[in-house]
């Protein structure tokens, strides 16, 4: 009787021990893949999708994810635009969805990228893609990760974000149609569109004042204005 009790005992501890731990270091069988489960170091860093925004280079997402992505310039009107792999459409565990990945470059980079493109496409609205040239296209594989976006097939709301990422540090509203939940704690933000796709936007923790918040701020000072 007392051997039983005490397997018993054991069994519990093991499932109420992960209740209890503080570590960020992800436990064994964390996994990865889910939009939700982003793992946090002390040095103001973050881990998604097995990726580190501000480190992990578009080389480590071949590794990770696959080679079916494209590598282009995107650009709206009158912007010199970004340098962008996008992922068109794949599983993060259960999760159906689109992932773009901003890459570090600069405007200098970028123009020189969009005078060497091979031909140039017209998207939705009056965004351009700027197909790059195969030098371009390899020395891209070097490039950091500065941001992940992440598109998902179904549609999600105000219940559903608090359900899987918490509260929200702030809730901010862009124009008429888009509202952003903030958790800087996390480098993340979930962008709700009455109209459109909702996005995750994931950039590393320490950057996201600087990434995510004063971009939002300037462009509502910019509305109102």
């Amino acid at each position: 009787m007392k051997t039983v009790l005490i397997v018993f005992a054991l069994v519990a501890l093991a499932l109420l021990l992960p209740l209890f731990m503080t570590s960020n270091t992800p436990p064994e069988g964390f996994d990865r893949n889910l939009p939700w489960q982003i793992a946090l170091d002390q040095s103001g860093n973050s881990e998604v999708f097995g990726l580190v925004p501000g480190q992990s280079r578009l080389a480590d997402a071949r590794a990770l994810l696959g080679d079916d992505f494209d590598v282009a310039v995107i650009a709206a009107s009158e912007q010199i635009g970004a340098l962008e792999a996008n992922y068109p459409q794949r599983a993060f565990g259960f999760v159906q969805a689109r992932l773009i990945l901003t890459l570090a470059a600069s405007p200098e980079e970028v123009g020189a990228m969009r005078g060497r493109a091979l031909k140039r496409e017209y998207m939705e609205g009056s965004n351009k893609k700027f197909i790059l040239h195969p030098d371009d296209r390899a020395r891209a594989e070097d490039a950091v990760i500065r941001a992940i976006s992440l598109i998902p097939s179904a549609r999600l709301d105000e219940e559903t974000i608090t359900l899987r990422f918490g509260k929200a540090a702030e809730v901010l509203p862009e124009g008429e149609n888009l509202t952003h939940y903030l958790y800087p704690d996390k480098g993340l933000d979930v962008v709700l569109d009455k109209k459109g796709r909702e996005i995750l936007q994931y950039v590393a923790p320490k950057n996201f004042a600087a990434q995510i918040r004063a971009p939002l701020e300037k462009g509502n000072a910019a509305s109102g204005a």
